[in-house]
């Protein structure tokens, strides 16, 4: 009794701890998670901070809060960096490189950052330190088992009897060589369970199960003589099959089975989950830019118009900083976007169908978009698109879409909402060629699960102005920032054919 007491003991214990090793999903994804809740803490104190500073628009930023708290959040840390930088600097650094007041810089990338809309696309990551962090979180099979491979990742592969006892075996029998009637083999994976063994023969393309077990070891089915002996072995896996009629030559047997995952022997075959937590850190790097003004333009501005010069160019500057952020964010989604099968849309439709008609199929092709994330890593869908100006001004012919959110034509813009739920946006035919579409995927629930993520420390760092003798001034601009394309496979084009 002690030593049946032992055995069950070391079994229940075995199971405990392969369980123990296949249930850290929740705990881990919970500390994954501690990074962002906390920063997200953080930045909704600076929210309320920044929100009750004269001169900012701080309304706007608590109306905005609900409809886009990812933007809000980055532009209160972008603000908080920009501040503590300022900080940093004396008055007359600060007159020096910015020829403006703090407040001034402050209010330029208050009204400056939220018209991006890269962090509209993307992820715009609103670095906290030079050496900030981005983490998800990848689980991946821990072992070759069931149709999956160890190291895979498991949002990436449809393993579905990777976490099961189904085991499937090709070669225990046959093939069929249209003469033998008898057969025999052995199960590599016992013991089994009664009542999961079946016999599957080749049919086309498809499977067609020919036999099942009784429980009781014997096996069954109409093509099996049922006056010889067919049966199957639990314990050892031993298998005996007799055939009223011989196979055809070449035809094929397939054994689906349950291994008994209780018995300590086949601990190893239990499949096992390995979660990873990546994370990529942002290293700050420039984007810089050299705005100069002839000494004439500041006399003329200044005396005639009363315009601050410098400010005007800092403010001019910061929004060519944007624009060439933005383009060069919705590049890198297009670039990436080749290393994917595109979806075709003709836009010439049936004899006598109208340009309108015809138009409203363009919402079957924006689903394909989604379906060939779906197929490559079993997620994904079409939340955002951007596209070249022609592309663009036809989907607006989709029933479904409006113009709610419109920005002006400025650089890349919205320019409405698809069905009320996917964003579009029109960029120029540099940027995207002017018949194509790019959809993007963007998980809202997980800042992470997204295509191409980009940090930002500094929005708008200025050198001191360099006033030359040819009577004309000069001065460096730059924002600091990171980017890092993480899923690769969340962007696909569409491509308009016969658009003229």
């Amino acid at each position: 009794m002690e030593m049946v007491a032992t055995q069950k003991n070391i079994k229940e214990n075995t199971m405990k701890r392969v369980m123990r090793e296949n249930k850290g999903a929740p705990q881990l994804t919970e500390e994954a998670s501690v990074h962002i809740s906390q920063r997200n803490q953080r930045a909704d104190r600076l929210v309320e901070k920044w929100s009750k500073i004269q001169g900012l628009q701080g309304k706007k930023m608590v109306e905005k809060f609900d409809e886009n708290p990812g933007k809000i959040r980055n532009l209160a840390i972008v603000l908080e960096n920009q501040e503590n930088l300022l900080q940093s600097m004396t008055e007359t650094q600060i007159s020096n490189a910015f020829s403006t007041n703090p407040e001034n810089v402050m209010r330029i990338i208050r009204l400056g950052y939220p018209n991006s809309i890269r962090g509209d696309v993307f992820l715009d990551w609103a670095m906290e330190t030079a050496h900030d962090s981005i983490y998800y979180l990848y689980p991946k099979y821990g072992k070759t088992k069931r149709g999956t491979t160890a190291g895979d990742y498991t949002i990436e592969t449809a393993g579905y009897r990777g976490a099961s006892e189904k085991e499937e075996e090709s070669d225990v029998i046959g093939p069929g060589d249209a003469s033998t009637t008898a057969f025999s083999g052995t199960i590599a994976n016992p013991p089994l369970r009664p009542w999961s063994v079946s016999l599957w023969q080749a049919s086309n393309s498809d499977w067609v199960q020919i036999a099942t077990d009784d429980g009781s070891g014997n096996l069954t089915g109409t093509l099996l003589d049922s006056t010889a002996v067919n049966t199957i072995n639990y314990t050892t896996g031993a298998m005996v099959i007799n055939f009223t009629t011989a196979p055809i030559a070449a035809l094929t047997f397939l054994v689906q089975y349950n291994f008994d995952s209780e018995e300590s022997d086949q601990y190893a075959d239990i499949q096992s989950i390995e979660l990873v937590l990546k994370d990529y850190q942002f290293r700050a790097k420039p984007w810089p830019l050299t705005i100069s003004w002839s000494k004439m333009l500041e006399i003329l501005l200044g005396t005639v118009y009363k315009i601050d010069t410098e400010e005007q160019m800092i403010q001019g500057a910061a929004e060519e900083l944007k624009k060439s952020l933005d383009f060069f964010a919705l590049k890198l989604g297009y670039r990436t976007s080749l290393k994917n099968s595109a979806v075709t849309f003709d836009i010439d439709g049936a004899t006598g169908e109208s340009e309108i008609d015809r138009a409203q199929a363009l919402t079957r092709a924006i689903d394909d978009a989604g379906d060939v994330m779906y197929d490559s890593i079993l997620r994904g869908g079409v939340s955002k698109i951007y596209g070249g100006p022609k592309a663009v001004s036809y989907t607006k012919l989709l029933h479904g879409f409006s113009g709610t959110g419109k920005q002006p034509a400025i650089g890349g813009y919205k320019v409405g909402v698809i069905d009320d739920s996917i964003d579009l946006f029109k960029v120029p035919s540099a940027i995207v060629p002017t018949d194509e579409l790019v959809c993007v995927y963007k998980n809202e629930q997980n800042a992470a699960d997204v295509s191409i993520a980009f940090g930002i420390l500094y929005q708008l760092y200025s050198s001191n102005a360099i006033e030359f003798k040819e009577l004309y001034s000069e001065r460096g601009v730059a924002s600091y920032g990171d980017q890092q394309v993480l899923q690769s496979k969340y962007i696909v084009r569409i491509k308009l054919s016969n658009l003229t």
